[in-house]
């Protein structure tokens, strides 16, 4: 039965990304290396005066952090997106819930509806964010959305785009059709909320970017190809077979690498939000992807990681830690607020230019573009 397969889904995803090796190999750290913030010996402001508030769907937050969709769906959950919430609400950071898909397929079970109910219930002084996925909107009509979205009190719904997982998951759904965007079209016409293109590991192109910002779009999430590998999570699955497990090797560093993602989503999204998501999990690289495109960072499996393997002090102060280095590079940047990270220089070195040049995108104008030059 379908019903029992997502129900158990759920909870055997958590297990694998807690008990087995399922990040994409280590490619990213050379390419975070090859952008360079130039050191501030004298900053020319005071430490206290740093700021890393945004405003971000009509809240306020400490800092342009979101917890990344995670998990719902399973009596289970519930604990945890509970905890979640407390730590979104406490530091002052948007939240998102897992796809939302198992409300509809157990639309009257209350057992699996509070699990989602639960996020805004606790954190209620912060953005959040619900989730389904693109290939499900076939399924659906705009009352299904409409109820998906009140149900929780969403600020904002996430389309999930994630074929590269659904390819190699046994249960794959693979109906990413041009339907799709014109259903979301349709939906931002219809909806009083915002709409967020979300993948979910593989990054973000130009040219979805561009298929989907001209539907209407103008947030993304870029979740790129640097943090927890969805493919691999599927290799690790009990009914998994052989074949696909194999292709699943094949493809351990599909994607796009999220500081290349978020380059090409500035670039074919000049006027949107973009959240830099995809192993964007220490304040270096947070600094570093704002400083190259993106309005705000994501993050999802070490806070989990720490919340179920150590405790919510261990989370929290993980995600305090984010915080602090985050505000300490920005002070020896000499950037005062978030948005002077767009305005200190940077360099970057190859493999940028070659890539940019190779995409169509000339690297000297991009970083003027980005300076307000």
């Amino acid at each position: 039965m379908e019903d029992e397969r997502i129900e158990h889904r759920k909870i055997e995803h958590i297990e694998v990304v807690l008990n087995y090796d399922v990040d994409f190999p280590d490619h990213c750290t050379s390419l975070y290396d090859s952008i360079i913030l130039i050191h501030q010996a004298y900053p020319s402001i005071k430490y206290e005066e740093i700021d890393l508030s945004v405003h971000f769907l009509g809240y306020k937050l400490s800092a342009p952090i979101i917890i990344e969709a995670m998990t719902g769906g399973h009596p289970d959950t519930y604990d945890i997106n509970e905890k979640l919430a407390e730590l979104a609400s406490e530091l002052g950071l948007a939240i998102g819930v897992g796809s939302q898909r198992p409300m509809i397929i157990y639309r009257n079970n209350d057992e699996v509806i509070k699990t989602y109910k639960v996020v805004r219930e606790i954190a209620e002084n912060v953005p959040l964010i619900g989730n389904i996925g693109a290939n499900t909107l076939h399924d659906l009509v705009l009352e299904d959305i409409e109820w998906l979205v009140k149900t929780i009190n969403a600020d904002a719904l996430a389309i999930h785009f994630n074929p590269a997982q659904e390819a190699i998951q046994p249960e794959g759904d693979l109906r990413f059709s041009e339907k799709i965007s014109e259903k979301i079209a349709e939906m931002l016409d219809l909806l009083d909320i915002p709409l967020i293109i979300k993948e979910v590991g593989n990054g973000l192109s130009m040219e979805t970017v561009s298929k989907l910002r001209s539907a209407g779009v103008r947030i993304f999430d870029v979740a790129g190809a640097c943090g927890t590998n969805w493919i691999l999570v599927e290799k690790y699955r009990k009914r998994t077979t052989p074949i696909k497990q194999a292709i699943a090797e094949l493809l351990a560093r599909w994607g796009i690498p999220t500081p290349i993602s978020v380059i090409e989503t500035r670039a074919a999204a000049p006027d949107s939000i973009i959240i830099a998501s995809g192993g964007v999990w220490d304040g270096l690289k947070a600094v570093k992807s704002i400083a190259i495109g993106a309005d705000m960072v994501g993050l999802a499996k070490p806070i989990i990681k720490k919340l179920l393997l150590e405790n919510y002090i261990s989370a929290k102060k993980y995600l305090e830690t984010i915080i602090e280095s985050m505000r300490i590079i920005m002070f020896l940047t000499g950037a005062r607020k978030i948005n002077d990270l767009h305005k200190i220089p940077i360099i970057l070195l190859e493999p940028y230019i070659t890539y940019l040049k190779t995409r169509g995108i000339n690297p000297e104008q991009y970083i003027k573009y980005l300076r307000g030059s």
